[in-house]
C-alpha cells in the first residue's frame, strides 16, 4: 500500500476509528490477533460502532481479521502507518509527505515530508519483516519472553534503535542527519541534499573525503562508544551543497563493549576502504588505518543488552525497549 493511499485513507478515518487502532496497537501486547470482545471493551464504546469501524479499517487495509474459535483483529504497517503519521500532524512535526518514497530498501521506505512552518524533513518508516532476520535475532535477544512480538514491535524496536544513534553521534559532533524525533517504526530527521556515494561522481580531493569518513568512524568508536555495525558506500551520502559526507543508516549498530563489535568494526572499515581504493586508487594500508581507529581503545565482550546497558543506562534501555503506543487512549 503506498503512502500516498494511506495518506488518502487516513483522512477518511474518524475519532473511532484511530481509537480502534490504538487498542489493538496496545492489545497485541497480549494478542496476536486481539479479540473483538477486548476491542469493544477497551474502546469504550458501542458494539454496534466499534464493528462498523472495524469493517472499515478492515476494507482500508489497516488490520486483518482473524476468524477461527474467535473473532480477533491485527494491525498492518498501513494502519502502523496512519497511528504514527496522526502522533507526528498532532505533535506538529509533519504537514505533508512525498508521494513517492527518496528510498526503499530490505528494512524501511524513506520519504521527503514538509515541516509545519517550513523546510524539508526525511521520514524513514521501518519495516523489519521483508528479509531482516539478523534484525530480528538481534531483538529477541534483547528482550527475551517479556512480551508478545509482533513485526510492528520490531519495526518499532529498530526505529528507536537508529533514533537513539543518531542521537549520540549527532551530539558527539559527527556528519549524521540531525534526530529530530521518532515515533513507533518512524524516525524523523533532517534532510540532507545529496546522493549516495556511488552516484557522487569523482572528487577533487577523494582523499579527504575517505578521511572524514574514517575521522567520524573513529569518533563513533571512540568517544560515542558505538560502531556503525553495517557501513558501505551505499549509506555514506554526499552532501551537494558542502561536499561533505555524512554516514546514514544506523539501525545495526552495537555498542563498542558488546561481543563480535570489534569484527563488525574492522568490517565497516575494510568495505570503505576497499571503496575507496578501488574506485578512486587511493594508495592506504587498511591494517593501518584500523590500528588508528582503534588506537588505545580496549573494548569487552559483554552481551548486547549488557553492554546496551552499560551505555545507556537502565532507564535508556527500559524506553528503547518500552510501549509499542506512546499515544495509547489520547482522545483524537
Amino acid at each position: 500500500m503506498s503512502i500516498k493511499s494511506i495518506v488518502s485513507a487516513y483522512e477518511s478515518l474518524d475519532a473511532l476509528d484511530l481509537r480502534v487502532l490504538r487498542v489493538i496497537e496496545v492489545g497485541h501486547r497480549r494478542f496476536e490477533f486481539v479479540p473483538f470482545e477486548v476491542i469493544v471493551n477497551w474502546s469504550k464504546k458501542p458494539e454496534d460502532l466499534v464493528s462498523r469501524s472495524l469493517r472499515k479499517l478492515n476494507a482500508l487495509g489497516m488490520v486483518i481479521r482473524y476468524k477461527g474459535n474467535y473473532t480477533g483483529y491485527r494491525l498492518t504497517f498501513a494502519g502502523y502507518d496512519v497511528l504514527a503519521l496522526h502522533t507526528l500532524a498532532k505533535r506538529g512535526v509533519v504537514e505533508a509527505l512525498s508521494p513517492t518514497p527518496i528510498g526503499v530498501g530490505k528494512e524501511s521506505d524513506v520519504y521527503v515530508g514538509d515541516a509545519v512552518g517550513g523546510g524539508k524533513i526525511v521520514l524513514k518508516f521501518h519495516r523489519l519483516g521483508r528479509t531482516s532476520f539478523r534484525q530480528i535475532r538481534r531483538f529477541r535477544a534483547w528482550i527475551g519472553d517479556r512480551r508478545h512480538i509482533t513485526w510492528l514491535y520490531e519495526s518499532r524496536l529498530s526505529a528507536h534503535a537508529e533514533y537513539k544513534a543518531l542521537v549520540l553521534t549527532y551530539n558527539a559532533g559527527l556528519n549524521v542527519p540531525r534526530p529530530i524525533t521518532v515515533n513507533r517504526h518512524t524516525v524523523v530527521m533532517s534532510y540532507i541534499n545529496g546522493v549516495s556515494l556511488p552516484e557522487a561522481g569523482d572528487f577533487e580531493d577523494a582523499e579527504s573525503v575517505y578521511w572524514r569518513i574514517i575521522e567520524d568512524v573513529r569518533k563513533a568508536f571512540r568517544d560515542v562508544g558505538i560502531v556503525h555495525g553495517d557501513l558501505s558506500e551505499f549509506n555514506i551520502m554526499i552532501d551537494l551543497d558542502k561536499g561533505e559526507p555524512y554516514i546514514i543508516d544506523w539501525p545495526q549498530w552495537v555498542p563498542r563493549n558488546s561481543v563480535g563489535a570489534l569484527d563488525l568494526l574492522r568490517r565497516d572499515v575494510l568495505n570503505v576502504t576497499r571503496y575507496f581504493t578501488r574506485r578512486f586508487n587511493l594508495d592506504v594500508d587498511f591494517e593501518e588505518v584500523f590500528e588508528y581507529v582503534t588506537e588505545g581503545v580496549e573494548v569487552g565482550e559483554k552481551s548486547l543488552e549488557e553492554a546496551l546497558e552499560e551505555l545507556i543506562g537502565s532507564e535508556g534501555l527500559n524506553e528503547l525497549m518500552g510501549s509499542e503506543s506512546e499515544e495509547e487512549f489520547e482522545d483524537s
